[in-house]
């Protein structure tokens, strides 16, 4: 247990000591049932649950084998009992909950036939539009359970991204654990939050307000209004910048959070995320976009370093392909060609496959940079080592000079994340090297794991299943075995380990 205290030491410090830190909980497994533990690897529950949902902060919503829901607290806590709600949704730290309506008798039935099927098309048309005010049988309640608004025919409540409530000719919305956010007489729209972050967006008749909520006390909130209808949500987010997004509009807005400038763009867009430097890359489901400020997103077909380094790949074959670095169009190459898709590489010289020759290496100014024509060859990865294939007998590893860093060619090479490779050979046993070409296991191993590189701040392992069995190596300690278990060994992101029926926390300690 001692790197998991020794991490929460360094978040305490980092925070102040803040007493508000969320417990780490995770749900494991047993005959198809589910138990709640904390990190410790402490049972918090009995196994009880045949399916859950996690609410960031709050707890659990949890069903039982009869399909009805509950809500637990972090700690395993019953919070809301089975069958008190028909349905439990998640809303921020908040619920939607709906309760079971009693069906009526056949003189009732035949009485309201009518009027029962003109319900149901309502609500077919509530379920797909969630921008109406429902006036029964919807209430929205706190992470404690406790019911904060109820529908009725006083009280309309939206189920839009943030609950939002219509009473006595006012407006509210909620967020967090049921805390006002907006309380007026302007006719409220939708709401939304961003992945439960300090941004939120409220939309009026014809405009919205973007909201960063302040952090802290000496701080004041950043408020960017803007003139659009519509219904915006937040898709991507950055220190530097937001992404807006209305599918049925076909409309993108992005706003510079520095100068607090705005820029739109019809464009359709699913999915958009921004990298560690701000720069924006945005997906329609099946092409892949960069963005520049100010300017119209371009499609992209081949490899691209960033929003100013990339690559248009002709729909002739073999060219012109044109090469832009810094924006602006610096080479144009012929009697060559690109890998047929959008694909984002991690160093700046890229392959190419020249006619009749093989595959060459060229830089954003359409340079040719290592003297080497290889068989085969892929972009450079994160550690920026590539692999090639220079003769018939195998692949090998190369750095960005071009010298080749593996002492011998293997049947194949594979990258594995952080600094390592497989290599495999003609049996399909596999061993790892490092960046560097230098073995760290042998080839003796035959299936991998779902992660088989593990890094994070406090961990470095190797995970890795021979004939059966499962190991796990700490490279931080000499590569020093630390578990070895009949099975294959599955890492979950909540942070452990599954092997068989097993489970064991990140110091690979068994969870009893």
């Amino acid at each position: 247990m001692k790197r998991i205290l020794i991490a929460i030491m360094m978040i305490m410090i980092l925070t102040g000591c803040s007493s508000q830190m969320n417990e780490t909980t995770y749900m494991l497994t047993h005959d198809e049932l589910f138990a709640l533990y904390n990190q410790d690897g402490k049972r918090l529950t009995n196994y009880l649950y045949t399916n859950y949902e996690e609410i960031e902060g709050v707890g659990y919503i949890v069903f039982d084998q009869n399909n009805q829901p509950g809500l637990i607290s972090l700690k395993g806590e019953q919070v809301i009992p089975f069958g008190e709600y028909e349905t439990l949704e998640a809303t921020d730290q908040m619920l939607y909950a709906t309760k079971k309506v009693e069906e009526k008798t056949k003189d009732e039935k035949t009485k309201n036939k009518k009027t029962k099927d003109t319900k149901t098309k309502d609500k077919k048309t509530e379920d797909k539009n969630q921008n109406e005010f429902l006036k029964t049988n919807l209430y929205v309640l706190n992470g404690k359970g406790e019911v904060l608004y109820s529908a009725d025919e006083h009280t309309g409540i939206m189920k839009s991204g943030l609950p939002v409530i219509q009473k006595d000719n006012s407006y509210i919305v909620l967020y967090r654990d049921g805390q006002e956010f907006y309380n007026g007489q302007e006719v409220v729209k939708y709401a939304s939050q961003y992945d439960h972050s300090s941004y939120v967006i409220v939309g009026y008749d014809g405009y919205f307000h973007l909201t960063k909520i302040a952090e802290n006390k000496d701080e004041e909130d950043i408020k960017i209004g803007m003139e659009q209808g519509g219904n915006y949500s937040i898709i991507a987010a950055h220190e530097k910048a937001l992404l807006l997004n209305d599918k049925t509009l076909k409309s993108i807005i992005y706003i510079d959070m520095t100068t607090q400038e705005t820029y739109q763009h019809n464009i359709y867009i699913q999915e958009a995320q921004f990298d560690e430097d701000g720069n924006l890359y945005l997906k329609d489901g099946q092409h892949t976009y960069i963005y520049r400020v100010e300017e119209t997103p371009i499609k992209m077909n081949t490899y691209f370093l960033s929003p100013n380094s990339y690559v248009i790949r002709s729909s002739d074959i073999y060219g012109p392909h044109i090469v832009y670095n810094e924006g602006k169009e610096v080479a144009s190459l012929e009697n060559c060609q690109f890998y047929p898709a959008a694909k984002k590489i991690e160093y700046e010289i890229y392959p190419v496959y020249i006619r009749d020759q093989g595959y060459q290496y060229y830089n954003f100014k359409g340079k040719k940079v290592i003297d080497q024509t290889y068989i085969y060859a892929e972009p450079f990865d994160a550690p920026h080592t590539a692999i090639v294939k220079i003769s018939d007998k195998g692949y090998s590893l190369i750095d960005e000079s071009g010298h080749v860093l593996t002492k011998q060619e293997y049947h194949r090479i594979k990258y594995m994340n952080s600094s390592y490779y497989a290599v495999y050979n003609e049996s399909g046993q596999f061993g790892i090297i490092d960046k560097s070409g230098q073995e760290i296991f042998p080839m003796e191993y035959t299936a991998e794991a779902n992660v088989t590189v593990l890094s994070t701040l406090n961990y470095n392992y190797i995970l890795l299943i021979k004939n059966g069995r499962s190991y796990v190596y700490d490279m931080d300690d000499k590569k020093k075995e630390i578990l070895s278990q009949e099975g294959n060994i599955e890492y979950n992101e909540k942070g452990y380990f599954k092997i068989g029926d097993s489970y064991y926390n990140l110091d690979c300690e068994k969870i009893e």
